[in-house]
């Protein structure tokens, strides 16, 4: 079973991070990026675009989403999507991606139903596995 992970961030340098930590999971993982919050909800409302991107659910695709980015930033992207796709969204899990770990923003994100864990960068292989164990292989 091949696992959808769709990293969403502004930095080059953490997308391949997060390309090569993927890499060396034991499992079958396809990793989608995504440089800008607008190009990502842009792909995950598009039904067609969602289909062809992120193939057939289950399991759900696990989403990093980073918080500080430009034009449409983390919160912006997750109150878009609580608009967009209210409690339909078990597609989905997030798993926020950030070098902030301020109390504030952690609250903030997790108030959210489909955010799942919040991780602070870099991310390791054991962080990855754990969150494609927990959220993505236990459904």
């Amino acid at each position: 079973m091949t696992v959808t992970i769709a990293v969403v961030d502004d930095s080059d340098v953490d997308r391949y991070l997060v390309q090569r930590v993927a890499k060396y999971l034991e499992m079958d993982a396809k990793v989608i990026e995504f440089e800008a919050g607008d190009h990502f909800f842009d792909a995950i409302i598009d039904e067609q675009r969602r289909a062809t991107d992120f193939g057939d659910f289950p399991p759900p695709v696990l989403i990093l989403l980073d918080i500080n980015m430009p034009r449409m930033n983390g919160h912006e992207v997750l109150e878009s999507m609580q608009e967009k796709f209210g409690k339909e969204y078990n597609f989905m899990v997030v798993v926020m991606y950030s070098s902030s770990d301020f109390a504030e923003d952690k609250l903030n994100a997790m108030k959210f139903p489909f955010v799942k864990d919040y991780i602070v960068k870099p991310i390791t292989k054991d962080q990855l596995q754990q969150a494609i164990d927990r959220y993505c292989l236990a459904t």
